[in-house]
């Protein structure tokens, strides 16, 4: 492999080399780029509704987004949060086992027409995203939504009840929003594999063409052999 390299520029051996671990980052580039389409995929089939009028053509158990403000819920008597997540505030580095609380209560959302209740999954992780409020305390930082907050729940409706049960995630922003951010990280992942992709090709062809040059090439090396010579006496 050295001989075969050893007249190659730097740029060439550095891509023959890297072939292999390009390929590897390759294979998991295309296990995220159908990973983030799936779920961007999910996320567009998944209906937005902002009123009452709206979930009355919504079978039961069926997974929607609900749009609406936060009511009938109290607040920490501190922070004023209704739902919100613990993080360490500033640059300070997670300590070995410490855990964040996610605070995520049963509430009740206002929509046009009407209310509905929330209420959390017990057995999923829940997700909470472009929190509304932050709010010091201590070492930790608490980022939130109030009573009044314009939010986005996902979760399974009941009609029986006027429930959205086993509710998953929570954000401040809409489904438009939401599908515009996964465009954009399915661009992004698109851009990597497509580029790992494109420098894979480029290690395997130098690679290919390096072993038929090698193949090819006269030994310069060998030397060809003398002929012996013999001289006659002469009686």
């Amino acid at each position: 492999m050295l001989k075969l390299l050893g007249g190659n520029g730097w740029l060439t051996g550095l891509l023959i080399f890297s072939m292999p671990i390009m390929l590897v980052f390759f294979f998991g580039s295309q296990m995220a780029y159908s990973q983030v389409n799936s779920q961007f995929e999910t996320y567009q089939n998944i209906p937005e509704v902002s009123s009452l009028a709206q979930l009355e053509t919504i079978p039961a158990g069926q997974v929607i987004m609900v749009r609406g403000q936060i009511v009938a819920a109290p607040p920490n008597s501190a922070t004023k949060l209704v739902i919100f997540q613990e993080r360490p505030t500033g640059v300070r580095e997670v300590r070995f086992g410490e855990e964040f609380n996610l605070v995520f209560p049963e509430v009740e959302l206002a929509l046009v027409g009407g209310q509905i209740k929330i209420s959390p999954s017990l057995t999923r992780d829940r997700v909470i995203q472009h929190e509304l409020h932050s709010i010091t305390e201590g070492e930790l930082t608490l980022t939130g939504f109030r009573p009044g907050d314009l939010v986005t729940v996902q979760g399974e409706w009941q009609p029986s009840s006027t429930t959205l049960n086993e509710a998953t995630g929570i954000t401040g922003a809409d489904k438009a929003s939401l599908i515009a951010e996964w465009q954009d990280s399915f661009q992004k992942v698109g851009w990597v594999r497509n580029g790992l992709g494109l420098l894979t090709l480029a290690g395997l062809i130098l690679l290919v063409v390096r072993v038929r040059q090698a193949r090819g090439r006269p030994v310069a090396d060998e030397t060809c052999p003398t002929p012996k010579t013999e001289t006659a006496t002469i009686v």
